[in-house]
């Protein structure tokens, strides 16, 4: 029930965002910055710790005392995997052994992809911080309400059908991140000496954590109960890890059994590899990017580029549908990060974009510090120069009083007061290339 209620909450914000931000925006914000990526994201890029610092230490500290707690009942997007994968086992009742198969075969990879994350991160990238699920699932539900197909979303879903909770158990930065601190967790489900083995909870498992081998579900464990509710023998309970006594008969999931058994050899080459790929996927993710207008209060580039999460709610607050998602044809360093065509939408300055971004990408600043570009002026274009006409709209539409007319109402801009909103190129009646032109900073 809990799960439910996570997804039809997260869901039901995101799609009642909009201008003037509200107490929607607020709860969006908080349940965003239980995330500890966000928190890394801000140590890495604001240098300093946030006020709302506590709520991803509550998620570790929760994850150290019962472990993966967060993806289980409070992620919105594992909740809604989670009704995908039961559908899925329902469809491909046949595959099941399959599907709990592959996942098991996949999980060992799942720390070198961490390993790449981090890489990729620290050499300045926030990719990492858009496959996180409330950044990832925020884009996705914006793109649905823009009238556009969530693609990636339909790709994970396909993935959870066919290979089970895939996505949260191996390639989620929040899932894997967190999956490696509950390994130091404190409770979890365990399993007595009386099981029969049967294998019941390995095939009830969406995420691969259980095993008849082990009496301590792994670390990947969501502590959703699946395992507990379909022993015969209820040999699995809710306990300390490592309870003393001789009632159990197995070892523990998360010794170093395993890791023993792994040659030294093949783990230096896949850290190797691991790191290899992070400088791959790095030199494609970060990169000198084109100059487009951004939002008002909006970081220098490439700094935009880099600590945008890619959540689109920026995109969803404005009133004016000013700001769109950059395309892929853009390349992957600008893609689906906020910006302005001038000559399409103006900014209104209403500055709500900056009250909604999670990530701090967009400073709140005040609007007479706003500077998202500058204006430029072609006389030899614009109609009351070139033809001595009757026009002063650009000067009519801006909201700082930065165009001011002669004696014969021609303009002239006030460049330290334009706040390049393109409210003015937006007006400009001249046809095709307007006469006046907002340049980013």
């Amino acid at each position: 029930m809990l799960q439910l209620i996570s997804v039809v909450a997260f869901v039901m914000l995101l799609a009642s965002l909009s201008y003037p931000p509200g107490r929607e925006n607020w709860l969006l914000q908080w349940a965003s910055r239980l995330d500890p990526w966000l928190l890394l994201s801000q140590l890495r890029w604001q240098q300093a710790v946030p006020a709302w610092v506590w709520l991803p230490l509550l998620t570790v500290t929760a994850t150290l005392l019962w472990g993966r707690v967060f993806c289980g009942w409070l992620c919105p997007l594992g909740a809604m995997l989670m009704w995908t994968d039961k559908i899925g086992k329902a469809a491909f009742k046949n595959m099941s052994p399959v599907r709990v198969q592959i996942l098991r075969t996949v999980q060992p990879i799942r720390y070198y992809w961490l390993l790449v994350l981090l890489i990729v991160f620290a050499l300045g990238s926030n990719w990492v911080i858009f496959l996180t699920p409330f950044a990832l699932f925020s884009h996705e539900l914006a793109r649905v309400l823009q009238g556009y197909m969530p693609w990636l979303l339909i790709g994970i879903m396909a993935g959870t059908l066919l290979f089970s909770r895939l996505w949260c158990s191996v390639l989620c930065p929040t899932g894997v991140l967190l999956s490696l601190a509950a390994r130091l967790r404190l409770f979890g489900y365990r399993i007595a000496g009386n099981c029969v083995y049967c294998e019941q909870c390995a095939s009830a498992c969406s995420v691969g954590a259980a095993s008849v081998d082990t009496a301590v579900a792994q670390a990947g464990c969501l502590a959703c109960g699946d395992c507990h509710r379909v022993c015969p023998a209820k040999a699995i309970s809710w306990q300390h890890r490592w309870p003393s006594g001789k009632d159990s008969r197995l070892v523990p999931a998360d010794g170093g059994a395993a890791a023993k058994r792994q040659g030294s050899r093949r783990q230096f080459l896949k850290a190797a590899g691991a790191v290899a790929l992070a400088a791959a996927f790095w030199e494609k993710t970060v990169g000198a990017a084109e100059p487009v207008l951004r939002p008002p209060g909006s970081l220098p580039a490439p700094d935009f580029t880099a600590v945008c999460n890619r959540c689109g709610r920026c995109i969803q607050v404005c009133p004016g549908k000013a700001l769109q998602p950059m395309p892929i044809t853009d390349g992957l360093t600008n893609f689906a990060t906020p910006y302005i065509i001038p000559r399409q939408s103006r900014c209104d300055l209403c500055l709500s974009c900056q009250e909604v971004c999670p990530t701090g990408a967009i400073v709140q600043v005040p609007l007479d510090k706003v500077r998202m570009g500058r204006a430029i002026l072609d006389k030899s274009r614009c109609i009351a120069w070139e033809e001595n006409k009757l026009c002063f709209i650009c000067g009519e539409q801006c909201p700082v009083l930065a165009i001011t007319g002669d004696e014969y109402h021609r303009p002239t801009i006030l460049l330290d007061k334009c706040a390049g909103c393109g409210s003015c190129e937006n007006a400009c009646p001249v046809a095709g290339e307007a006469a006046i032109r907002v340049l980013p900073q």
